[in-house]
């Protein structure tokens, strides 16, 4: 009998365990441009199309892209809102688009991508405060692979509006880790976006979460199984 509540215990440590380490944050960036920021394409009123593409090196291994996330710890411009609107988010995995080769075609770098899968669309408006964190959790988890190549993002905003004032999130100029292409003044420019190399949002990427189905299933059986220890020790 001890032996087998030693082993739901164990069972049942596991079952604990497993949305924390589902939920790992990789962020690409840090550590952040002091003092500074971006409101492109989540903080002002952008209604154009933006891209941004990490470089392959930024990512030690494969993993189910759920959640992204923008930060705004560095330049706190007063803003109570985002702004409110319509974005759709569209991933991608390159060989030819990297952080030093991208274009200022944004149908040309998708279209020199594969794996292209829209994961992503609604609005992000929500009450704000400088510290927060931007959470967008992704409707279709992207499964990433960075021995394939690099990983694009393509953002489009339609209808945005600025109810709160600008926020600024969190960039990296170093040059290290990502670039972005985008369209001046926040205004559609008909897929001549300007590229700036070594530039973009520093990016957290979570791990997606296992459905709350599949951890009762998993529950259950591991709990059947630990029944079935007990029952030929016992």
């Amino acid at each position: 009998m001890k032996l087998s509540l030693a082993c739901l215990g164990i069972l049942f440590a596991l079952l604990i365990a497993t949305p924390a380490i589902a939920d790992q944050v990789y962020i690409v960036g840090n550590p952040p441009d002091p003092g500074s920021g971006n409101c492109f394409p989540w903080g002002c009123a952008y209604n154009a199309e933006y891209q941004q593409v990490y470089g392959s090196s930024d990512f030690q291994g494969p993993l189910l892209i759920g959640d992204l996330e923008f930060y705004n710890t560095q330049y706190d411009s007063g803003s109570t809102q985002l702004p409110t609107g319509t974005w759709t988010i569209t991933l991608a995995t390159s060989t030819v688009v990297g952080v030093n080769t991208i274009t200022g075609s944004f149908a040309g770098n998708l279209a020199n991508s594969f794996n292209v899968q829209q994961v992503w669309t609604g609005d992000i408006n929500q009450v704000w405060m400088f510290g927060n964190t931007l959470h967008i959790q992704l409707t279709t988890p992207y499964a990433y692979d960075p021995a394939n190549g690099n990983l694009l993002m393509d953002v489009v905003g339609d209808g945005v509006t600025l109810p709160g004032g600008s926020t600024f999130f969190d960039v990296n100029s170093t040059g290290q880790f990502f670039t972005r292409v985008y369209c001046p003044g926040g205004v559609a420019c008909d897929d001549a976006g300007t590229p700036e190399l070594g530039y973009g949002l520093v990016t957290g990427f979570s791990n997606a979460i296992p459905e709350p189905g599949t951890l009762l299933l998993l529950g259950t059986g591991l709990l059947g199984a630990a029944g079935g220890i007990r029952r030929r020790i016992v």
